[in-house]
Parts: structure tokens; C-alpha cells; sequence
């Protein structure tokens, strides 16, 4: 059979550190993979652009197809920083793809996680959003990101840490071994903490988050009490979305798996391993995108 006439998928999965491809026959076997660099078009459109068409190309060649190949493909793009049909519009328009459905990345992430079946993810990184999926429909919460949401994300506890510090510092609270141990990588300085927090991206925030996790993890109070919070947030959004404690739960991202130690018994035993990755979940939906009328 020649390439023309085999049913080729493409899944993508991309952010802001980074974007990845694979290309898979009909029954989602590999054939060829790639990597590129960021591809969240929020910030950097055009780059973001470039990125994804870079990696395209890359992953066919290691497919070892030709571009027709690839032009009759059926595509699943999931992004961060797809929130409307517009954003979707300017990256579908330059894909050398015919069939190609661009959506944010909270789609491929829970359908990789799920396989395609019923529970609930809370996905938790730099970033953070819950989904719960039942009978085939799925709800969102979260996913605002830093300035308006992403609770009990990485982000969120950095800067929760260092606002646990300044009032620690100033007498206001007392201080636990994780706050001394922040204050002292800004030299015991408060106004370098000011200035920090003031440039301080996202990620630069989440980097300060594996202090939170490992002290609490050693009982200590201030990050007890942040990582506690971080769970009650996860355990109010998944009661929004009408999630039974009967159901499994996926704790995905880089900070995910570590609140299954601070949420309530009754939903910690439900937490399970994802079943896939985002894009395993990508090559997922574009295997279905033939199964429309």
C-alpha cells in the first residue's frame, strides 16, 4: 500500500517549554517521532508557528514518509494557550495537514490519562486544571493561569511560599525550617524576595515548589499547611464537576502525584497511573476523527 493510501495520524502536544510529534498507522503504532521547541502561541505566535512545522517535518522524516503523506494525515493538535476558535484558526491555517483539529492542551492531556474512558484529572505542574470525563462529555475548572488561577500549582505554592516568608520576616507569623531555609537563599533579604517576586515568571515561581513538597513530606507546618490547601482545592473542584469518590482519579504533571499524600482518604485510594500521556491522547482523538458521519 502506498503512503497516499494509508491512514496516517499525527499527534501533537506543545507548550511552553516545548512541543512533540508522533505520526502512527490506523491502529496508533509509531512510526516516527520528534521534538521542538516551545509552541504555546499566547506570547510567541510566529515562533510557536515555526516550532510545530520544524517538528512536523522532523517526525516525518523519521517516519520515513513523503509529504503527501503527511498532507492527507488526519492531525489532533493539543496546545497550551488555545482559549477561542481564533487562536485555534491561526495555527490550523498553516498545517501542511488537510484534516487537522487544533484545540488547548486540557483535551489531549485527559484523554491520554484516560485512555478515552470515564474519571477524573487533576493536572498539576507549572499549571494546574481538573477535568472530570463521564460518558463520553467532560468538564473543565481551572486553567486561568498565574495572575488569575492555577491553585495548588507549582507557581501557586513558589508564590505562596514567599508570602508565607515576608510575613515571617516581619513577625507577623512564625517561622518553620522550610520559611528560614527560603529567606536564607535571598542572603536573609527581603527586599531581594521584593524584587524576585516582581520579574519572577511562572516557572521561576515553580522552581521554589519542590522546597514545599520535600518539607512537607518531612512534617514541617508551613508546608504542611500549603500542600493541604493545594489538595482541599483539588478535592472543591472535583466535587463542582460531580466526581465520585467511586471513580478513578489521575494526579498528572510534575507536582500531581505528590498531593496523594495530603487528600482525603476517600479520594487518595481512587488515584491510579495515567493510562497515557498527552500525546497518546492526541494520537487518540485523530484516530477518531474519521468516526463523524
Amino acid at each position: 500500500m502506498s503512503d497516499q493510501n494509508r491512514t496516517i495520524l499525527v499527534g501533537i502536544d506543545g507548550g511552553g517549554t516545548g512541543c512533540r510529534v508522533a505520526i502512527a498507522d490506523a491502529d496508533r503504532n509509531i512510526l516516527g517521532t520528534a521534538k521542538g521547541g516551545p509552541a504555546n502561541p499566547t506570547y510567541t505566535p510566529q515562533q510557536a508557528r515555526d516550532n510545530i512545522l520544524a517538528a512536523i517535518d522532523a517526525a516525518r522524516l523519521d517516519a520515513g514518509l513523503d509529504q503527501a503523506a503527511i498532507n492527507s494525515a488526519r492531525a489532533y493538535v493539543g496546545l497550551a494557550g488555545i482559549r477561542n476558535e481564533a487562536d485555534a484558526e491561526f495555527i490550523a491555517e498553516i498545517l501542511p495537514i488537510k484534516q487537522a483539529k487544533v484545540v488547548e492542551d486540557r483535551a489531549t492531556t485527559v484523554t491520554g490519562a484516560l485512555a478515552g474512558g470515564d474519571g477524573a484529572v487533576a493536572a498539576i505542574g507549572t499549571g494546574s486544571f481538573v477535568a472530570r470525563s463521564k460518558g463520553g462529555k467532560t468538564g473543565y475548572l481551572g486553567g486561568w493561569g498565574f495572575r488569575l488561577g492555577d491553585q495548588a500549582s507549582g507557581a501557586w505554592l513558589g508564590h505562596n511560599l514567599l508570602e508565607r516568608v515576608i510575613l515571617c520576616a516581619e513577625g507577623i507569623e512564625a517561622h518553620s525550617s522550610l520559611t528560614r531555609e527560603t529567606l536564607a537563599r535571598y542572603d536573609d533579604d527581603s527586599y531581594a524576595i521584593y524584587e524576585f517576586s516582581n520579574a519572577a515568571t511562572p516557572a521561576e515561581f515553580g522552581e521554589l515548589a519542590p522546597l514545599v513538597v520535600k518539607a512537607a513530606n518531612k512534617g514541617d507546618p508551613t508546608a504542611t499547611a500549603m500542600m493541604r490547601d493545594g489538595a482541599d482545592y483539588i478535592v472543591k473542584a472535583l466535587n463542582t464537576l460531580g466526581y465520585r469518590p467511586d471513580e478513578p482519579l489521575c494526579l498528572t504533571g510534575g507536582l500531581g502525584p505528590h498531593y496523594t499524600n495530603f487528600l482525603p482518604a476517600s479520594f487518595a485510594r481512587q488515584v491510579v497511573m495515567p493510562k497515557g500521556s498527552a500525546l497518546d491522547g492526541a494520537l487518540l482523538l485523530a484516530s477518531r476523527m474519521g468516526d463523524a458521519p
